[in-house]
């Protein structure tokens, strides 16, 4: 590890012999772990190089290979989730690992949630996912939507169902439906939320000319709307409604556009569209949105390519104007 990572972590453990350490450098080695591999874990979990290799970690390097993992697999999860190391084998990965395998019936599935899984969960009791699968299955939630909520933040399904329960009524009572595909995206997006948190956010909205209504309207067609900082919300709405003279009424209906870089999409493409309405070569009543939206690639050919015998240095400018104005804060 760099010399600046060692003075951290020697900060944090005190090592009066090298004996052990080495055995775990060794026993991770012969199991494919690179220098970054083991640099991550020990940076987030230095007392590794306090636990007995044969007893502690070899145990759980053998079982993680037994349910498929393969050997590029293995030090990747390790190293995105260090703390695998330090939960109890029989008492919560192996139990954790069962309840997900019950749940989803898929060895690839249980896999992938385990990869993304946050393994900090001492709180969490692993019985809890049964209720609070079933309250999703009876609700309608398809069986894809529930494995995207257990591949994105598992943790969810661990809670308390009482609480859980009360999550899934608020986004009822916002007028998603559980059947409907941005459910299980509400769920993630509202439990992030304090309710405090949630009203500001319809305040701010409020205030930009949306009603209630229109807000819930906009949140079930994009619930990350509900995650942006109010300074960018109010900057990305106002840029559209002044400088695009996009009606409050669209925005709803597309709000999407306002979870896109402000700085580095919208400025920059309006930028050229401004030109290429300047110079007579596109339509006036061309709706923003077919030139915000599409991919990257599309705006290119569209607009830039199409016109670069026209207007040869437009593709300089966009590039510029994408470099030259400072990211906002999402």
């Amino acid at each position: 590890m760099s010399a600046k990572v060692a003075s951290e972590v020697s900060k944090k453990i005190e090592l009066n012999n090298l004996d052990n350490p080495n055995s775990i450098l060794n026993l991770l080695r012969s199991y494919g772990f690179s220098d970054t591999h083991i640099s991550k874990i020990v940076k987030r979990f230095p007392r590794v190089l306090f636990a007995n290799p044969e007893h502690n970690l070899l145990p759980r390097l053998k079982f993680i290979h037994s349910i498929g993992f393969s050997a590029p697999e293995t030090p990747e999860l390790f190293s995105y989730n260090p703390s695998l190391l330090s939960h109890s084998l029989e008492k919560r990965i192996i139990p954790f690992y069962e309840a997900l395998k019950r749940v989803l019936d898929d060895d690839w599935k249980v896999r992938k949630c385990l990869r993304c899984f946050t393994w900090s969960m001492s709180s969490y009791d692993v019985k809890n996912i049964f209720p609070n699968v079933k309250v999703l299955r009876d609700e309608g939630v398809p069986q894809y939507a529930v494995f995207t909520l257990l591949s994105k933040r598992a943790y969810l399904a661990f809670m308390s169902p009482s609480m859980f329960v009360e999550y899934v009524n608020f986004i009822k009572g916002t007028g998603i439906m559980p059947f409907e595909a941005p459910f299980v995206e509400a769920l993630l997006v509202i439990t992030k939320l304090s309710k405090s948190t949630w009203e500001s956010k319809l305040d701010i909205f409020e205030r930009l000319g949306w009603s209630r209504d229109v807000t819930l309207l906009a949140f079930s067609k994009f619930p990350p709307l509900m995650c942006m900082s109010e300074k960018n919300i109010t900057d990305t709405m106002k840029f559209l409604v002044d400088e695009m003279d996009l009606p409050l009424k669209d925005i709803a209906r597309c709000p999407a556009i306002l979870g896109l870089s402000l700085t580095k999409r919208i400025i920059p493409r309006w930028s050229v569209v401004k030109i290429l309405k300047m110079k007579g070569l596109i339509k006036d009543d061309r709706s923003p949105f077919t030139v915000i939206i599409p991919s990257e690639k599309r705006f290119l050919q569209d607009f830039v390519i199409k016109f670069q015998e026209s207007v040869p240095e437009l593709l300089k400018l966009y590039r510029e104007e994408s470099r030259s104005l400072p990211e906002a804060q999402a």
